[in-house]
């Protein structure tokens, strides 16, 4: 098998690093976790609140050097790994949660209603697909719905895309009437 080099994103909840494990495991490659790597090399400024900004030049020099540097395929996780560049990529996969139970998982995360509802509407208007999409191609990117399945069954899914058995090409996901239909964060208009 050719040399793999595949991002893991979505909105923070759905998986990501759960299933990056499983995945780095299964194809018994090395996993790149992105935040460790920003706090690691201080690749990122404070703003005015105190929040974290990401370099996003920096981690991609980094994610460059850490590709040099080994042999083997490579799982990278996290929330940017989808802005890595197109040449050095193989493969995207953006996991993607109901917002009604990623609700659930951000609160228990006690996630403020601001940033809780800034997640809940990006995940609803697929604003990571999208970014994946216009940054790779359509081609590239796989989407997978991490709602209520184990995490092996969610790996598998990618193997048999991988493999040309089934496919999870990007778009077919919508939450837009669940999210604004039902007005998932009580009080918003």
């Amino acid at each position: 098998m050719a040399r793999l080099i595949i991002a893991v994103s979505g909105t923070p909840g759905t998986g990501k690093s759960v299933f990056a494990r499983a995945l780095a495991r299964k194809l018994d490659a090395r996993l790149v976790d992105l935040n460790a790597l920003i706090k690691r090399k201080k690749l990122f400024k404070l703003d005015v609140d105190g929040v974290r900004i990401a370099d996003l030049l920096g981690i991609r020099v980094e994610f460059a050097k850490t590709m040099k540097n080994s042999n083997t395929s490579i799982v990278a996780e996290g929330l940017l790994s989808h802005l890595l560049p197109r040449k050095l990529l193989t493969h995207v996969i953006v996991l993607r949660t109901r917002p009604r139970v990623l609700e659930k998982r951000l609160r228990a995360r006690k996630y403020s209603n601001a940033k809780l509802r800034d997640n809940l509407e990006a995940e609803a208007l697929s604003i990571i697909l999208w970014e994946a999409v216009h940054e790779h191609g359509a081609a590239k990117v796989y989407e997978i719905d991490t709602t209520g399945i184990k995490v092996n069954t969610a790996v598998e899914m990618f193997l048999k895309a991988l493999d040309g058995k089934t496919s999870l090409r990007p778009g077919k996901i919508d939450w837009l009437e669940e999210f604004y239909g039902e007005k998932i964060i009580k009080g918003d208009a």
